[in-house]
């Protein structure tokens, strides 16, 4: 994993100050331009607003616990174990409970 370091973020912070450490095992263009990214990702307590999300991920939990709160407030909370899609264009909140761990895949369609 790289050293903790400060995040850069796709959307606006709402609260906690956070740090993310990384192991990426694949980047590459399939079939330009599109970018495909996977690896594990951990990062501490906070909340981001995300507006427009610039990419499919799909996310499996192995430590933590986080929430997703859509644009009509409906929250669904993930724990170890389970996993989730967020979909190009999502509008609402990223909220991580405490530090959390993931296993993820990102693919940039652009």
């Amino acid at each position: 994993m790289s050293p903790w370091a400060a995040m850069p973020l796709v959307g606006d912070i709402l609260e906690g100050a956070p740090e993310e450490r990384f192991h990426r095992v694949f980047d590459t263009r399939i079939n330009m331009p599109c970018q495909v990214r996977a690896g594990i990702w951990e990062a501490t307590r906070y909340a981001e607003k995300l507006t427009d999300y610039p990419y499919n991920e799909i996310v499996f939990l192995i430590e933590g616990a986080m929430s997703v709160i859509d644009e009509l407030g409906h929250e669904e909370r993930f724990d170890p174990g389970d996993s989730f899609f967020l979909e190009k264009g999502f509008n609402g909140i990223w909220k991580q409970h405490g530090t959390i761990k993931i296993i993820h895949m990102t693919v940039d369609p652009d």
